[in-house]
């Protein structure tokens, strides 16, 4: 099968361009040496990936039907930062929340951020499709909806909607963005946090659980600008990790602009060390991992 240098962005339904091949074989072999996940079904006829970008800055991989199966997401499960506790995300969003608002997180996993919600006075459920994780949220008093977010029909409207690390899974993100606009209340918040592709994400290319079948969409603050122009919400703010993978980021850095024997010579100078000490010393100055969007929804229903 090959690839066509132009197809329809899931996104904006435009033209969009063919910019990177990425060969199956490798992505297939990280996938399970890495994570003990074998890939290989999903690849049959599929000698390769493309990564593809469109006019708003959204970058995604195709063909579609390499969306991960729940059978991925169960190999990742017994990694510890899977279902993290404590997330910078979950921190950067908690102050749009507040006592009385009915809050609803898509992919709310094991509930870490409804707890924080619940914790100030809000009213919380989730989406989960994750039975095991579900159960676990369930544990903690929360309200948790095992379904797709394109068939929950709430009783009431929430005053808060958010996302955190789902919509880079997703196919379809048009699809999921709108079904979250549609269940929040005129006026509502949305809140969206996704990997950061302005950041050193963008640069790693050996990051597989950023390519297929675990990531299909790539996001920056651009391609999140533009979701206003497609569906009824403004954009009230933005928000950026500061670094915290610090040796993530120096190995890729390194890696994109020295060669392995530059490498060599930096490491035997002693300028590794000097620039892991920089790094630490200007990690808050440095984009990290995650991005969050907030945006309201038009106080007048269309």
């Amino acid at each position: 099968m090959s690839l066509p240098e132009s197809i329809l962005s899931p996104l904006t339904g435009k033209p969009s361009s063919l910019t990177r091949r990425l060969p199956s074989a490798p992505i297939i072999a990280a996938y399970k040496e890495q994570f003990g996940y074998d890939a290989s079904s999903l690849f049959v006829g599929i000698p390769e990936v493309g990564l593809y970008a469109c006019d708003s800055g959204f970058r995604f991989y195709a063909p579609f039907s390499l969306s991960g199966p729940e059978a991925l997401y169960r190999a990742l499960e017994k990694f510890d930062w899977n279902y993290k506790e404590d997330k910078w995300e979950h921190h950067a969003a908690l102050p749009f929340v507040k006592a009385g608002d009915r809050l609803l997180d898509v992919g709310c996993g094991e509930g870490n951020f409804l707890a924080k919600g619940q914790a100030v006075g809000a009213t919380v459920s989730g989406i989960e499709l994750n039975k095991q994780a579900a159960g676990i949220a369930r544990n903690r008093g929360i309200s948790v909806h095992e379904e797709m977010l394109s068939s929950h029909v709430p009783q009431q409207l929430y005053d808060v909607v958010t996302s955190f690390q789902v919509l880079e899974h997703v196919t379809d993100p048009l699809k999921f963005v709108t079904d979250s606009v549609r269940v929040l209340r005129p006026g509502g918040t949305l809140i969206i946090g996704v990997p950061n592709d302005d950041g050193f994400l963008r640069l790693d290319m050996h990051a597989v659980l950023n390519q297929p079948p675990h990531h299909m969409g790539l996001w920056n603050r651009k391609s999140l600008s533009s979701l206003v122009n497609l569906v009824d919400v403004n954009l009230l703010a933005f928000d950026v990790e500061p670094l915290a993978e610090h040796a993530w980021y120096q190995s890729v850095i390194e890696t994109t602009y020295l060669t392995k024997f530059q490498r060599r010579l930096f490491h035997r100078l002693g300028f590794a060390k000097a620039f892991t000490a920089y790094v630490k010393d200007n990690a808050h100055t440095i984009a990290g991992h995650t991005i969050v969007a907030v945006y309201k929804k038009s106080s007048i229903d269309r």
